[in-house]
């Protein structure tokens, strides 16, 4: 586990201080909200030993864009003394305020070229998509705040909101490349930080926000609503509430061995997730199905620590899937494909967002699908478990995983638990 960071926060005002205070909190960082115009009374260095987030509260939001980019200025330079890893600009989660002013000052105090703008809150109804922001579902200008008193939110666009007071390049981080996972999110971030100041990020979900956290959590500046206060402590420790130590179960198969290993973790109390394989033909709809299943899954290896996603093996479910594969021309070999593609790329996601690396798939398919889809490129025989099934250790895309992979028809009825228990050993 890594260590903490020191996070140094400059808010606009006193709610979104004590909201982002808040989020850190669920995460398990002691975190203080510092009034900026109090500060006179208290030694902030001595008051900030033993915290590790600190918030100062500029109460800026409704000033000038002069005196709000002297507030955060001076605010900026107090938590560098502290000092901190990492500052975060916290705004309101719908952009009213100094938004660009204050993103330009901090960038200037800090001495650094790009920052990260993460808005969305899913929670509380706002996500941004195509950097475009929604307030619950409406876009930002169609909703209750285009007739705010004092700032009128007349955009949707956040890159047109930064640009009403600051003229740095912006670049943005899509729904499509979050899709793509956490490698190519990273690696696109890196090629923007050349060529933009702001990179804002779309979220999307709690999903989004995961993976987003995962992605700055090495950043040194954040800008933008409190919502990643909550997904950064996780993030930074390399997972999320000890889903690293968690093992994530694959079964494609339809052998009547891999269909007892399920029941078996059924009736062990195991959480266990069926993939309804029929969700393949419905392609409008299948990545907020994705997208549903991959947060159900963490949540589930969050709360018992093994979670089994299998696909659906009820007979009349899989004659149901076969006939609508043959009205679409499919073979069997095809519809397998599809099936065992999307339970892979779900699992990618979980693996990426969560940083769980234990793997159990059954199937033979469904193995040859994963190694695929993670670019398993080298593996190393650690120990058999049973007969012809070993654990491994496996030289991924995505990283070093504990790893077993087995036919469908291999192994007894108590195997995937078996397996699931020698990786958490490693």
């Amino acid at each position: 586990m890594k260590r903490k960071k020191k996070i140094g926060v400059v808010a606009d005002d006193v709610t979104g201080a004590n909201d982002i205070g808040i989020m850190f909190q669920r995460g398990g960082y002691r975190s203080a909200v510092f009034p900026l115009g109090l500060l006179e009374l208290c030694d902030l260095k001595k008051e900030g030993e033993g915290l590790d987030v600190v918030i100062i509260d500029t109460d800026s939001r409704f000033d000038s864009p002069e005196c709000a980019k002297a507030k955060v200025r001076k605010a900026t330079e107090l938590l560098m003394t502290l000092p901190c890893d990492m500052y975060h600009n916290k705004t309101c989660s719908v952009f009213r305020g100094n938004i660009g002013v204050e993103f330009d000052e901090m960038q200037d105090v800090l001495g650094i070229s790009c920052s990260m703008v993460i808005l969305g809150f899913p929670e509380n109804g706002r996500t941004t998509v195509d950097g475009i922001h929604y307030v619950y579902g409406k876009k930002l200008e169609d909703s209750q705040f285009r007739d705010d008193p004092i700032h009128q939110m007349t955009t949707s666009s956040l890159e047109e909101i930064i640009h009403r007071q600051s003229k740095r390049p912006v670049g943005h981080i899509t729904w499509r490349d979050l899709n793509k996972g956490l490698s190519y999110v990273t690696e696109k971030k890196e090629q923007l930080k050349r060529r933009c100041a702001y990179v804002i990020f779309d979220i999307r979900n709690q999903e989004d926000l995961k993976l987003a956290a995962l992605a700055v959590s090495e950043e040194r500046n954040i800008c933008g609503s409190s919502a990643i206060g909550e997904e950064l402590p996780y993030a930074i420790a390399g997972g999320y509430n000890g889903v690293e130590e968690s093992v994530l179960l694959l079964s494609g198969s339809l052998t009547k061995q891999s269909i007892a290993q399920t029941a078996y973790m059924k009736e062990r109390g195991y959480s266990v997730l069926e993939f309804p394989a029929y969700e393949i033909y419905e392609e409008k709809e299948l990545e907020k199905k994705v997208c549903a299943l991959t947060e159900t899954i963490i949540q589930a290896m969050q709360d018992k620590g093994i979670c089994l996603l299998y696909t659906s093996n009820r007979p009349e479910e899989v004659d149901k899937i076969k006939r609508k594969g043959e009205e679409l021309g499919l073979s069997d070999e095809q519809i397998g494909r599809r099936i065992s593609g999307t339970m892979c790329r779900i699992a990618r996601r979980v693996l990426e967002t969560s940083g769980c690396r234990k793997l159990v798939a059954a199937g033979g398919d469904t193995s040859a699908a994963i190694a695929e889809e993670l670019k398993i490129y080298r593996m190393d025989m650690v120990r058999e478990i049973e007969t012809g099934l070993p654990l491994m250790k496996g030289k991924t895309a995505i990283g070093a995983l504990d790893l077993v992979l087995k036919s469908g028809s291999f192994g007894s009825e108590a195997f995937l638990e078996k397996a699931a228990r020698e990786v958490q050993k490693q």
